[in-house]
């Protein structure tokens, strides 16, 4: 379907499964564009399991099955976090192959990929074992990040990644009394540090969580971890922008979260008012606009704006009519 609005936008709506919808306001980025046009995002059916659901450039819809989507490699195959992640593309899945990372640390519950690097090196969080002491002030149940080449695994550190793009990833790590915490806490005494990675260099951006990152290094993010990972969490959308510290996003909002940030350091995310209502935004040298007040269509509600395509065009969630629908959107 197309809407041909004000001219320039341009909308398409792509049509979810039956029963299912996009989290507007997801841990991390739950959508991902691939070179091609092929857009994939992670799905909740019936209130609880999740599918992969893949759209090819023509918008035509496949199911692909359980996980999450943790992005698209450079030739264009799907990186899924499941059980055991997978590397999905040309009509097979295949496992991918992180056995030289399985000590780091001990116990771990499982590796999520976060996303590849130019030079196809994998940025990987081996997560926290499942239980944990919380009196342990070692830091040595904290997940840690990974970067895997060519059989090689390099340990970059405590820290969780959430995204990747050119040469960096972003993410944060998490802290108790000044030590890494493991990242299956919820406290109101963790305090969070956006970092990001170049290569394999660990740089520290200041408080806050790193969702998002462009092949200059720029980040976008919030104060807090999305998606209801802290305790009594109420985030705020925040960028780390040519290195001159954070900038605040949608101060007046109730909260807010940016989700990406391309390589002209435009921003997008969503905001939540004060009925609890979640909008779609886009941001830019100091300027948010919500994209229902760029899309003046009353058939649409754009809820959250999820990433960038390599076209400049974004996709999202919101409503078509009533009905949970995701979004390919031209002309901003």
């Amino acid at each position: 379907m197309h809407g041909f609005l004000l001219g320039a936008i341009v909308v398409r709506a792509l049509a979810l499964q039956p029963h299912a919808t996009v989290d507007p306001f997801g841990a991390r980025s739950l959508m991902a564009v691939a070179s091609d046009g092929s857009v994939a995002a992670t799905t909740t059916v019936d209130g609880f399991s999740r599918r992969i659901v893949v759209w090819n450039a023509a918008g035509r819809r496949r199911v692909l099955g359980t996980g999450a989507v943790a992005g698209f490699d450079r030739d264009g195959s799907l990186l899924i976090n499941a059980p055991s992640p997978m590397r999905v593309g040309g009509g097979s899945a295949q496992p991918i192959d992180l056995r030289s990372c399985e000590n780091f640390p001990q116990s771990s519950v499982g590796p999520l990929v976060d996303g590849v690097l130019t030079d196809g090196a994998l940025i990987v969080t081996m997560q926290s074992p499942s239980i944990v002491d919380l009196d342990d002030t070692s830091g040595q149940n904290a997940p840690v990040v990974l970067h895997v080449r060519s059989d090689l695994c390099t340990n970059l550190g405590n820290g969780v990644a959430l995204a990747t793009a050119g040469s960096y990833a972003a993410g944060y790590t998490a802290y108790i009394a000044g030590v890494p915490a493991p990242s299956n806490v919820a406290s109101n005494r963790e305090r969070f540090t956006a970092v990001r990675w170049n290569e394999r260099a660990r740089q520290p951006l200041g408080p806050g969580i790193a969702t998002a990152v462009n092949s200059a290094g720029d980040a976008a993010g919030s104060d807090l971890p999305p998606g209801g990972m802290a305790y009594e969490n109420r985030p705020h959308a925040r960028a780390w922008i040519g290195g001159t510290g954070a900038t605040p996003i949608a101060g007046d909002a109730r909260l807010s979260v940016a989700y990406a940030i391309d390589a002209h350091d435009r921003v997008l995310g969503m905001l939540e008012d004060a009925a609890k209502r979640h909008y779609a935004f886009v941001w830019q040298n100091g300027r948010l606009q919500r994209l229902d007040d760029v899309v003046h269509d009353p058939a649409w509600r754009f809820e959250c704006a999820y990433a960038f395509a390599p076209d400049g065009s974004v996709v999202g969630v919101g409503t078509y009519r009533g009905h949970p629908t995701a979004f390919r959107l031209w002309g901003l």
